[in-house]
Protein backbone atom coordinates (compact mmCIF):
# COMPACT_ATOMS: atom_id res chain seq x y z
CA UNK A 1 0.00 0.00 0.00
CA UNK A 2 1.48 3.70 -0.61
CA UNK A 3 1.14 6.43 1.89
CA UNK A 4 -2.28 8.35 1.69
CA UNK A 5 -0.45 11.75 1.70
CA UNK A 6 3.13 10.88 2.99
CA UNK A 7 1.06 9.02 5.74
CA UNK A 8 3.41 5.77 6.83
CA UNK A 9 2.93 2.39 5.47
CA UNK A 10 3.44 1.55 9.11
CA UNK A 11 0.80 3.89 10.59
CA UNK A 12 -1.75 2.37 8.70
CA UNK A 13 -0.46 -1.15 9.41
CA UNK A 14 -2.09 -0.66 12.85
CA UNK A 15 -5.43 0.68 11.63
CA UNK A 16 -5.88 -2.25 9.47
CA UNK A 17 -5.44 -4.50 11.88
CA UNK A 18 -7.92 -3.10 13.97
CA UNK A 19 -10.20 -3.17 11.16
CA UNK A 20 -12.60 -6.37 10.04
CA UNK A 21 -15.66 -7.66 8.73
CA UNK A 22 -18.49 -9.43 10.48
CA UNK A 23 -18.65 -12.73 9.15
CA UNK A 24 -16.84 -16.09 11.22
CA UNK A 25 -15.74 -19.49 10.04
CA UNK A 26 -16.15 -21.66 12.67
CA UNK A 27 -16.87 -19.67 16.22
CA UNK A 28 -16.05 -21.81 19.12
CA UNK A 29 -18.85 -22.98 21.51
CA UNK A 30 -19.99 -20.82 24.18
CA UNK A 31 -17.90 -17.90 22.71
CA UNK A 32 -18.51 -14.10 23.35
CA UNK A 33 -19.16 -12.32 20.02
CA UNK A 34 -18.26 -8.33 19.26
CA UNK A 35 -19.90 -7.34 15.82
CA UNK A 36 -17.95 -4.10 15.96
CA UNK A 37 -17.72 -1.23 12.95
CA UNK A 38 -15.51 1.63 12.45
CA UNK A 39 -15.07 4.91 10.36
CA UNK A 40 -11.85 6.32 9.63
CA UNK A 41 -10.82 9.80 9.36
CA UNK A 42 -8.13 12.05 8.42
CA UNK A 43 -8.33 15.31 10.53
CA UNK A 44 -11.09 14.89 12.34
CA UNK A 45 -12.94 15.56 9.09
CA UNK A 46 -11.91 14.20 5.85
CA UNK A 47 -13.28 10.60 5.52
CA UNK A 48 -10.92 7.61 5.06
CA UNK A 49 -13.32 4.61 4.85
CA UNK A 50 -15.19 2.09 6.68
CA UNK A 51 -13.46 -0.87 9.12
CA UNK A 52 -15.41 -3.59 10.78
CA UNK A 53 -14.37 -6.22 13.23
CA UNK A 54 -15.87 -9.76 14.23
CA UNK A 55 -14.46 -11.39 17.32
CA UNK A 56 -15.54 -14.23 19.14
CA UNK A 57 -13.40 -15.50 21.81
CA UNK A 58 -14.44 -18.96 23.97
CA UNK A 59 -12.52 -20.32 26.55
CA UNK A 60 -10.44 -22.30 24.00
CA UNK A 61 -9.89 -21.27 20.80
CA UNK A 62 -11.27 -17.93 19.01
CA UNK A 63 -11.99 -16.75 16.34
CA UNK A 64 -11.60 -13.21 14.23
CA UNK A 65 -12.64 -11.42 11.25
CA UNK A 66 -11.55 -8.17 9.79
CA UNK A 67 -12.01 -5.87 6.80
CA UNK A 68 -10.97 -2.53 5.63
CA UNK A 69 -12.64 -0.30 3.00
CA UNK A 70 -11.12 2.77 1.74
CA UNK A 71 -13.79 5.61 1.26
CA UNK A 72 -13.80 8.93 0.69
CA UNK A 73 -10.45 11.04 0.36
CA UNK A 74 -8.73 7.89 0.70
CA UNK A 75 -10.47 6.14 -2.19
CA UNK A 76 -9.24 8.87 -4.48
CA UNK A 77 -5.47 8.30 -3.57
CA UNK A 78 -5.09 4.98 -2.61
CA UNK A 79 -8.33 2.70 -3.44
CA UNK A 80 -7.81 -0.53 -1.20
CA UNK A 81 -10.16 -3.52 -0.19
CA UNK A 82 -8.69 -5.88 2.66
CA UNK A 83 -10.25 -9.05 3.87
CA UNK A 84 -8.89 -11.26 6.62
CA UNK A 85 -9.85 -14.03 9.33
CA UNK A 86 -7.46 -15.68 11.70
CA UNK A 87 -8.36 -18.34 14.48
CA UNK A 88 -6.34 -20.44 16.91
CA UNK A 89 -6.38 -21.61 20.96
CA UNK A 90 -6.26 -19.97 24.26
CA UNK A 91 -4.23 -21.29 26.30
CA UNK A 92 -2.14 -20.90 29.53
CA UNK A 93 0.64 -19.24 28.03
CA UNK A 94 -1.58 -16.75 25.77
CA UNK A 95 -3.34 -16.99 21.84
CA UNK A 96 -1.47 -19.27 20.38
CA UNK A 97 -2.71 -18.87 16.36
CA UNK A 98 -3.48 -21.48 13.76
CA UNK A 99 -4.37 -19.92 10.68
CA UNK A 100 -4.33 -16.46 8.83
CA UNK A 101 -5.90 -15.58 5.59
CA UNK A 102 -5.76 -12.23 4.00
CA UNK A 103 -7.47 -11.56 0.74
CA UNK A 104 -5.68 -7.56 -0.60
CA UNK A 105 -6.80 -5.59 -3.33
CA UNK A 106 -4.88 -1.82 -3.83
CA UNK A 107 -3.15 -0.06 -6.72
CA UNK A 108 -4.92 -1.98 -9.01
CA UNK A 109 -3.20 -5.07 -7.77
CA UNK A 110 -3.89 -8.07 -5.77
CA UNK A 111 -2.45 -10.19 -3.24
CA UNK A 112 -3.85 -13.50 -1.19
CA UNK A 113 -1.96 -14.83 1.77
CA UNK A 114 -2.60 -17.69 3.41
CA UNK A 115 -0.36 -18.75 6.81
CA UNK A 116 -0.32 -21.66 9.04
CA UNK A 117 1.20 -22.88 12.27
CA UNK A 118 0.92 -26.45 13.22
CA UNK A 119 1.29 -28.60 16.05
CA UNK A 120 4.82 -29.36 15.97
CA UNK A 121 5.33 -25.38 15.45
CA UNK A 122 6.13 -25.74 11.45
CA UNK A 123 5.16 -22.65 9.90
CA UNK A 124 3.33 -22.77 5.98
CA UNK A 125 2.64 -19.76 3.70
CA UNK A 126 1.23 -19.73 0.63
CA UNK A 127 1.48 -16.27 -1.27
CA UNK A 128 0.17 -15.40 -4.20
CA UNK A 129 1.84 -13.34 -6.29
CA UNK A 130 5.02 -14.01 -4.18
CA UNK A 131 7.05 -11.20 -3.19
CA UNK A 132 9.61 -9.94 -5.03
CA UNK A 133 11.91 -8.27 -2.58
CA UNK A 134 11.70 -9.36 0.98
CA UNK A 135 13.41 -6.98 2.88
CA UNK A 136 17.09 -6.41 4.64
CA UNK A 137 16.92 -7.82 6.49
CA UNK A 138 14.43 -10.79 5.52
CA UNK A 139 11.80 -12.47 8.13
CA UNK A 140 13.84 -15.86 9.42
CA UNK A 141 12.30 -19.16 9.99
CA UNK A 142 12.37 -18.21 13.57
CA UNK A 143 11.06 -14.84 13.28
CA UNK A 144 7.83 -16.41 11.48
CA UNK A 145 7.26 -18.83 14.31
CA UNK A 146 7.37 -16.92 16.99
CA UNK A 147 4.65 -14.17 16.58
CA UNK A 148 1.42 -14.10 15.45
CA UNK A 149 -0.46 -12.82 12.51
CA UNK A 150 -1.93 -9.18 13.03
CA UNK A 151 -5.17 -10.03 14.04
CA UNK A 152 -4.49 -13.01 16.79
CA UNK A 153 -1.82 -10.10 18.04
CA UNK A 154 -5.18 -7.93 18.42
CA UNK A 155 -7.03 -10.77 19.95
CA UNK A 156 -3.72 -11.27 22.39
CA UNK A 157 -4.04 -7.37 23.23
CA UNK A 158 -7.41 -7.12 23.77
CA UNK A 159 -8.19 -10.34 26.03
CA UNK A 160 -4.62 -9.10 28.07
CA UNK A 161 -6.51 -5.84 28.81
CA UNK A 162 -9.24 -7.21 29.66
CA UNK A 163 -7.41 -9.56 32.26
CA UNK A 164 -5.13 -6.86 33.71
CA UNK A 165 -6.54 -3.15 32.99
CA UNK A 166 -3.43 -2.35 32.17
CA UNK A 167 -1.39 -1.29 28.87
CA UNK A 168 1.57 -3.45 29.08
CA UNK A 169 3.09 -5.86 26.78
CA UNK A 170 5.11 -6.52 22.90
CA UNK A 171 3.04 -8.53 20.81
CA UNK A 172 5.73 -10.06 18.03
CA UNK A 173 3.38 -10.25 15.09
CA UNK A 174 4.27 -11.28 10.85
CA UNK A 175 1.87 -10.50 8.04
CA UNK A 176 3.28 -12.35 5.45
CA UNK A 177 6.37 -10.58 4.58
CA UNK A 178 7.23 -8.10 7.77
CA UNK A 179 7.83 -9.02 11.03
CA UNK A 180 7.29 -5.78 13.56
CA UNK A 181 6.62 -5.51 17.22
CA UNK A 182 3.05 -3.90 18.45
CA UNK A 183 3.36 -2.58 21.90
CA UNK A 184 1.84 -1.15 24.67
CA UNK A 185 2.26 0.89 27.45
CA UNK A 186 1.14 3.77 29.45
CA UNK A 187 -2.28 3.51 30.38
CA UNK A 188 -5.18 6.03 31.36
CA UNK A 189 -8.50 5.32 32.21
CA UNK A 190 -11.29 7.16 30.43
CA UNK A 191 -14.90 6.89 29.15
CA UNK A 192 -15.62 6.47 26.01
CA UNK A 193 -19.55 7.97 24.89
CA UNK A 194 -20.50 7.18 21.28
CA UNK A 195 -20.57 4.21 18.60
CA UNK A 196 -23.12 2.19 20.47
CA UNK A 197 -20.72 2.12 23.31
CA UNK A 198 -20.93 3.83 26.42
CA UNK A 199 -18.43 2.93 29.45
CA UNK A 200 -15.35 3.19 30.94
CA UNK A 201 -11.98 2.55 28.62
CA UNK A 202 -8.17 2.63 28.80
CA UNK A 203 -6.14 4.53 26.69
CA UNK A 204 -2.43 3.08 25.28
CA UNK A 205 -0.03 4.12 24.25
CA UNK A 206 0.67 2.20 20.64
CA UNK A 207 3.60 2.03 18.78
CA UNK A 208 4.68 -0.10 15.55
CA UNK A 209 8.50 -1.09 15.73
CA UNK A 210 9.83 -2.92 12.82
CA UNK A 211 11.67 -6.09 13.03
CA UNK A 212 12.54 -7.39 9.61
CA UNK A 213 11.00 -7.22 6.18
CA UNK A 214 12.28 -3.86 5.52
CA UNK A 215 15.40 -2.02 4.32
CA UNK A 216 16.84 -1.08 7.89
CA UNK A 217 19.71 0.57 6.63
CA UNK A 218 17.55 3.20 5.27
CA UNK A 219 17.24 5.90 8.11
CA UNK A 220 13.65 7.74 6.34
CA UNK A 221 12.78 4.16 7.04
CA UNK A 222 13.90 4.00 10.33
CA UNK A 223 12.99 7.64 11.22
CA UNK A 224 9.05 6.49 10.57
CA UNK A 225 8.35 4.73 13.68
CA UNK A 226 4.68 5.62 13.99
CA UNK A 227 3.34 5.92 17.93
CA UNK A 228 -0.32 6.46 18.18
CA UNK A 229 -2.71 5.32 21.15
CA UNK A 230 -5.55 2.62 21.15
CA UNK A 231 -8.31 2.69 23.57
CA UNK A 232 -10.00 -0.50 24.41
CA UNK A 233 -13.54 -0.85 26.22
CA UNK A 234 -13.49 -1.89 29.82
CA UNK A 235 -16.73 -3.86 29.41
CA UNK A 236 -18.09 -5.12 32.65
CA UNK A 237 -17.53 -9.16 33.29
CA UNK A 238 -16.00 -10.02 29.79
CA UNK A 239 -12.96 -11.88 28.99
CA UNK A 240 -12.40 -9.32 25.97
CA UNK A 241 -11.45 -5.61 25.75
CA UNK A 242 -12.21 -4.69 21.99
CA UNK A 243 -10.64 -2.09 20.62
CA UNK A 244 -12.97 1.57 20.46
CA UNK A 245 -10.33 3.86 18.52
CA UNK A 246 -7.15 3.64 17.32
CA UNK A 247 -5.33 6.81 16.27
CA UNK A 248 -1.49 7.19 14.53
CA UNK A 249 -0.09 10.46 13.53
CA UNK A 250 -0.03 11.88 9.87
CA UNK A 251 2.21 14.79 8.75
CA UNK A 252 -0.13 16.68 9.40
CA UNK A 253 -3.30 15.87 11.68
CA UNK A 254 -3.87 12.40 13.04
CA UNK A 255 -5.60 9.77 11.41
CA UNK A 256 -8.17 7.62 13.37
CA UNK A 257 -10.74 5.12 13.21
CA UNK A 258 -13.49 5.63 15.50
CA UNK A 259 -16.18 3.23 16.73
CA UNK A 260 -19.32 3.60 14.61
CA UNK A 261 -21.67 0.67 15.81
CA UNK A 262 -21.47 -2.32 18.46
CA UNK A 263 -22.68 -5.58 19.07
CA UNK A 264 -22.11 -7.96 21.98
CA UNK A 265 -24.37 -11.84 22.54
CA UNK A 266 -22.99 -14.73 23.55
CA UNK A 267 -22.69 -17.86 20.72
CA UNK A 268 -23.61 -21.01 21.62
CA UNK A 269 -23.02 -22.75 18.33
CA UNK A 270 -22.39 -22.02 15.15
CA UNK A 271 -22.38 -24.33 12.08
CA UNK A 272 -18.91 -24.72 9.97
CA UNK A 273 -18.13 -21.90 6.70
CA UNK A 274 -15.08 -21.39 5.33
CA UNK A 275 -13.07 -20.01 7.55
CA UNK A 276 -10.97 -17.99 4.75
CA UNK A 277 -11.83 -14.84 2.47
CA UNK A 278 -12.63 -15.97 -1.27
CA UNK A 279 -9.48 -17.09 -2.98
CA UNK A 280 -7.59 -17.88 -0.30
CA UNK A 281 -6.00 -21.08 -0.47
CA UNK A 282 -5.12 -23.95 1.97
CA UNK A 283 -0.68 -23.66 2.03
Amino acid sequence: MRPLLRLPVQALRPLAAAAAVLWLGTAPAHAERFALEYEGAWLGVASLGTARLDLAVGNEQYDAAASIRSGGLLRLFEKTDLVAAASGAITPAGIRWRRYDLDHSYSKKRRVIAMRLGEDNAFRALITPNYRVWGDPPASEADKRASRDPLSSLVAMATDVARTQSCAGRYPTFDGRFRYDLVLAGGTRTRHDGGGYEGPALRCRLQYVPVAGYDLRNENERRRLPQGEIWFALVEGSNVAPPVRVSMPAPVGRATIALKKWRRAFVDVLEPDAARPAGAAEP
